[in-house]
């Protein structure tokens, strides 16, 4: 038993390695892994809980371990998703990391998640101290602003084909996020994802 719980600890720890290789345009030796890592405290949370709190300052830097989130915003009682985070996504509110303010996203668990927290002071001694580090993280936002622009093409496309790409992209999502919110996220109300999903099943059982 406890050989099989070393294994399956081992198993996830490979998978989040290499989801966390795919968020850089540059390589992430075992070293740099090993330095991200022993640089990060782990925190639990729980189905809904804030990670970041929107309205409060934090300037952190975040890492999903395991489990998936998602961020929001909040008008007159309305969530907009801006976007959803699984294993190995880098995540921060940009205005508590590069200004100082408030969140203006909130951050929140979709289930039981294990998240990385980077704190802003460690993470500037680290792109001082660590020129490999550094170009990790600038590799980062250029992969993140890749991703945007797929999006942007993506949400241009018809309601069935945005429903069928993130169902594609993302399956896990679909068991760990509430319909309200990725209906949110792909600009549908919830009946129109509805009757996108029973059309899809209905089209798979002919």
């Amino acid at each position: 038993m406890k050989r099989e719980r070393q294994q399956a600890t081992d198993e996830a720890e490979l998978k989040f390695r290499a989801a966390l290789a795919e968020e850089s345009d540059f390589p992430l030796s075992d070293e740099l892994y090993d330095y991200i890592t022993a640089h990060a405290e782990a925190r639990n949370y729980t189905k809904g809980e804030a990670i970041v709190e929107e309205g409060v300052v934090d300037p952190d830097i975040y890492i999903v371990k395991e489990g998936v989130i998602r961020g929001y915003m909040t008008h007159e009682g309305t969530e907009t998703n801006i976007y959803f985070g699984m294993e190995g996504t880098v995540l921060a509110s940009m205005q508590g990391f590069s200004l100082g303010q408030a969140a203006i996203i909130r951050f929140e668990a979709c289930c039981k998640v294990t998240m990385l927290r980077i704190t802003k002071s460690d993470f500037d001694r680290m792109m001082e101290e660590s020129h490999e580090f550094c170009r990790w993280f600038a590799g980062v936002f250029t992969r993140r602003s890749c991703y945007d622009e797929l999006k942007a093409k993506v949400m241009n496309g018809d309601a069935r084909w945005r429903y069928e790409w993130l169902e594609r992209c993302r399956p896990e999502l679909f068991d760990n996020v509430p319909l309200k919110a990725i209906a949110s996220y792909l600009k549908m109300t919830e009946v129109h994802v509805s009757r996108i999903r029973k059309s899809i099943v209905k089209g798979k059982k002919i």
